[in-house]
């Protein structure tokens, strides 16, 4: 293999260093000098930067590691890597406690990307594996081995957008975090040997500061406002930065305590057992070793809720720093103060609403409740009390087998499905309307509705009929409700004989428009299962559709026997017949006389735009279903 000596020359190289990622560890890392070399492609110029490089890859391909394929219900372990130009991950499997690699995978970063947390870029490395690798996580248990607090994260997700849409994406697949163990191949011990990072780490550390997890803290109040600034460093050196805003007037003492449990309250969350909290305030240090004694009554319900959370921690030390050495954490608590805090885009920023011991006062408030059909049973099951009347009670302790009392919350015990949370008639009629009218409503009918909320845990003994009432009274329901006009005439039952075996298809719409002029809807269901795949469109067109059946039904279902349509130019054009003609599909027809051979589509496209009806209103009421 020649050196590269024009930019096309480049390019191939680029073109078979990604035909042979599979094989190639680290292959975006080893090739990041000629990225940047396309980056700029009038001005070539071959660095030694990109000569080592290009040295190093043809030392490497001489002997290429031998890929190992994974046996049917093996599991499967995920090694990851990332450095501030790439990300890496390799699947391995094990076999006679030798670790075979299975597939290399990397990714080069760009700018913004460059610029994620060392933790995030670990998070990154493996949702990229799980897209790209999908069917073996689809196939396998992938156990990820990392020492970065990947489980805790991701469990976590509340200071990043980014690992929420992460966090609900792997959540399909069987996805195990473990520690990482010692290496057990030198194939991958140069894969992860550069995964560790060392400046932060001391050279001989002494037993007493190993998995210790390093906070600074400090708070901050002037005229403009109060806020708090933390620093969160790992044993392994990724640093989570973190400025806190009150929306409330707090002295320096109290914005100090503040940065204390707020930084606690964190660590606490990422499940951290050993920590070293380091603040440059001499009066907080002071209360929580128990040096200075509290004398105030704010600063006695701080210290108060400072103890209650020690326990929450294996190795908690409060240390007093000097102010040069807290330089970050001060930086952070001044810019929580300022007007440009909305502004910046690189720290994680948080409100805090009211201070943190008002808020345990509130929640130790118990209002009296009205007596209700639960009174009689939780006065058995608690007090011990029966009602005077010897019928009603012998009635209450033969029901009462079935209920249970449980943290101040009575349950009933389900026939199929677990324990149901039993609701009084607030309760219930918030659920109800939640349910029906919700931000994940429909607005079903009256058993549907009860059945939902059954199914979501919830029970009191009028549920069906005040499901039935809520639907009745339903202003939506009812002006949108399905009153069907034709005569009745007896069912002609179309039969599948397995499921996602035939499917029927139709096209909705015109629609209000939608974001990318999106105003059709092409629907598929299943005639077997019922079950129903729709994707918003901008244009009907037969191209639309091959892409539609390939992506939503071919990949995700397997490649059906019958697909049923109407005669319209998107089914019955060449393009789509030689489609289905390549796929083996049997693509049958509806007759132009009687489109209601196809009824299944049909029906779904009545609901959807009854639906749409009930939920957008007046956008949609000029839509009409023929």
């Amino acid at each position: 293999m020649r050196q590269p000596q024009t930019i096309r020359d480049v390019q191939r190289l680029n073109g078979k260093i990604a035909a042979l990622s599979r094989f190639v560890s680290k292959s975006a890392e080893k090739c990041l000098p000629f990225f940047k070399i396309l980056r700029d492609p009038k001005g070539f110029s071959w660095s030694d930067d990109c000569q080592v490089a290009f040295d190093k890859l043809k030392e490497y391909l001489t002997s290429p590691p031998l890929i190992s394929k994974p046996k049917d219900g093996e599991d499967l372990y995920l090694y990851l890597a990332a450095t501030s130009g790439a990300v890496s991950a390799v699947l391995v499997r094990e076999e006679d406690k030798v670790q075979r690699p299975v597939y290399y995978l990397s990714k080069a970063l760009n700018d913004a990307e460059g610029r994620y947390p060392e933790v995030e870029k670990f998070a990154y490395a493996l949702i990229i594996s799980a897209r790209k690798l999908r069917p073996y996580f689809q196939a396998h248990t992938i156990k990820v081995l990392t020492d970065k607090p990947l489980k805790q994260v991701l469990a976590k997700p509340d200071t990043s957008g980014r690992l929420i849409k992460w966090s609900v994406e792997l959540g399909e697949y069987d996805v195990k975090f473990e520690s990482r163990p010692a290496i057990k191949s030198q194939v991958l011990a140069d894969f992860v040997g550069d995964n560790t990072p060392t400046e932060c780490m001391e050279e001989n550390p002494s037993e007493s500061e190993k998995g210790m997890w390093k906070l600074s803290v400090d708070g901050s109040s002037c005229l403009t406002g109060s806020g708090a600034g933390l620093v969160l460093t790992s044993p392994d050196g990724w640093t989570l930065e973190y400025a806190l805003r009150f929306k409330f007037k707090a002295t320096n003492n109290e914005a100090e305590w503040e940065a204390l449990i707020a930084g606690l309250t964190i660590t606490k969350h990422l499940e951290v057992q050993r920590i070293e909290a380091s603040s440059d305030s001499q009066l907080v240090v002071g209360l929580a070793n128990g040096e200075y004694e509290a004398r105030e009554e704010l600063m006695t319900k701080y210290l108060a809720h400072f103890q209650g959370m020690r326990s929450a921690f294996q190795d908690l030390r409060i240390v007093k720093v000097p102010r040069a050495e807290n330089v970050r954490a001060d930086q952070l608590s001044k810019l929580a103060t300022t007007e440009e805090l909305e502004k910046n885009q690189t720290v994680l920023v948080d409100y805090l609403e009211h201070p943190t011991i008002s808020q345990a006062e509130v929640m130790d408030i118990d209002g009296p409740q009205e007596p209700n059909w639960m009174t009689p049973f939780i006065s058995w099951l608690r007090d011990g009390v029966l009602p005077e009347d010897p019928v009603e009670a012998r009635k209450l302790v033969y029901r009462a087998n079935r209920f249970q009392f449980r943290d101040e919350i009575l349950y009933k015990r389900s026939f199929s499905f677990p324990w149901l949370r039993c609701l009084n008639p607030s309760e219930a009629d918030y659920a109800l309307r939640e349910v029906h009218e919700g931000i994940c409503g429909n607005h079903t009918g009256g058993r549907t509705l009860s059945h939902k909320l059954l199914r979501q845990g919830y029970y009191w003994p009028t549920i069906h009929q005040d499901a039935i009432n809520l639907v009745r009274k339903c202003d939506k329901c009812q002006r949108n409700a399905n009153i069907s006009r034709r005569p009745s005439q007896p069912l002609t039952s179309i039969t599948a004989p397995w499921p996602f075996a035939q499917w029927g298809m139709d096209f909705v719409g015109p629609l209000p428009m939608a974001t990318g002029q999106r105003k059709f809807l092409i629907v598929a269901v299943d005639y077997f299962t019922k079950w129903v795949e729709a994707e918003p469109l901008a244009t009907i067109t037969e191209k639309n559709t091959e892409s539609f059946v390939w992506r939503s039904i071919i990949c995700r279902f397997g490649v059906p026997r019958t697909i049923i349509t109407d005669n319209g130019k998107q089914f019955d054009c060449q393009a789509f017949r030689d489609f289905c003609r390549e796929w083996r599909i049997e693509h049958r027809l509806a007759s132009v006389a009687y489109p209601q051979s196809n009824g299944q589509a049909e029906v779904i496209n009545r609901e959807i735009i009854s639906g749409l009806k009930k939920r957008l209103e007046d956008r949609v009421l000029y839509l009409t279903y023929p």
